[in-house]
């Protein structure tokens, strides 16, 4: 069964900084995109990010064609598209995510836009009522690294998980943690949270998890982008591939070199250990960082600095997003 994130929009009701949909320009899925995406691969769940889906046309004959089909669907969002969607389309979603970066109204408005924290919190309460699950989605950044346990705690106040993606240089590098940033607020949010899951392949090499076959996207995961196109991760710069190339080749898709570059493994890790589990680190970042043919900037052995982290595990079931992205899922206590 194949994992698919799907963008229906690039278009956002919101301007912020460290996004990575393309904001030069407005693309929609239709529905018979999607129809022909379903077609075409055998889907467990599908997973929608990117832009704000509810400002898709279709948004919402898209969702009654999913769930008609018995597709498990998640919904990661700015609050905007839940404030639009009634209760009983609301319910099609086995779980929610809301984007916040900071743990307190005044640094996230101002990072997100005035208003967007009384819409999450609105939200929040509303999934809370319908009894659907609810996470908290942050970017980790050079201007958040300290705050990922107070993050996790302020999702573990209101019940829900607490999931994080390093920051993605798809258009500046401004937001990028560094070496000890990126390092440090994992040791942060470990110290302060139990691990429900860990698929950021440098992390759960070190956390000693060894679960991993290299980068989990691109393996039996998907991603359909607003224009169109077919990634292994939302974060890959380019894609020679697209919805028709689907139609007329189904899963063989994931055998073109485009979904094999994705799990590249550089020369200087071939001897590494941990080569196994890692795979060389983010391919997505090395990629966007120029430097494809060297390991993830974040590895300590190629940084030559140890990195040691310890955590405790929960017994919280997985979300739907766990293992088809590289990303951080927890609970805070």
């Amino acid at each position: 069964m194949i994992s698919l994130g799907i963008g229906l929009t690039s278009d956002c009701n919101l301007h912020c900084a460290h996004c990575y949909r393309d904001q030069e320009r407005i693309d929609n899925l239709t529905l018979a995109d999607v129809q022909n995406v379903c077609n075409s691969l055998e889907i467990g769940s599908v997973g929608f990010g990117t832009g704000e889906n509810g400002l898709n046309p279709d948004f919402f004959q898209i969702i009654d064609y999913l769930h008609h089909r018995g597709i498990d669907m998640t919904l990661a969002s700015n609050g905007y598209t839940l404030s639009i969607t009634p209760d009983e389309k609301l319910k099609y979603f086995k779980d929610v995510e809301f984007s916040v970066d900071f743990p307190d109204k005044s640094r996230h408005d101002r990072f997100r836009g005035d208003g967007n924290w009384n819409t999450v919190m609105a939200g929040i309460e509303r999934c809370q009522r319908l009894g659907i699950r609810v996470s908290i989605l942050a970017v980790l950044m050079n201007l958040n690294h300290k705050d990922l346990g107070a993050l996790a705690r302020l999702a573990a106040s209101f019940g829900a998980d607490f999931r994080v993606n390093a920051y993605q240089p798809m258009y500046t590098e401004k937001f990028m943690p560094n070496f000890e940033q990126y390092w440090d607020a994992y040791k942060i949010l470990f110290d302060q949270s139990e691990v429900i899951s860990v698929s950021e392949p440098l992390v759960n090499t070190f956390l000693g998890l060894n679960s991993l076959s290299g980068t989990p996207c691109g393996g039996r995961s998907m991603r359909v982008t607003p224009d169109g196109k077919l990634k292994a991760c939302v974060y890959w710069p380019e894609s020679d591939l697209a919805i028709d190339d689907l139609v007329e080749r189904g899963e063989a898709v994931f055998e073109s070199p485009y979904f094999q570059a994705t799990h590249h493994t550089p020369k200087f890790c071939l001897s590494c250990v941990h080569v196994g589990n890692c795979g060389g680190g983010c391919t997505a970042r090395r990629k966007l960082r120029g430097r494809l043919e060297e390991p993830d900037e974040y590895c300590p052995i190629y940084a030559g600095k140890p990195v040691t982290l310890t955590g405790q595990q929960s017994p919280i079931a997985k979300p739907l997003r766990t293992g088809s992205i590289c990303t951080t899922i927890v609970k805070g206590r």
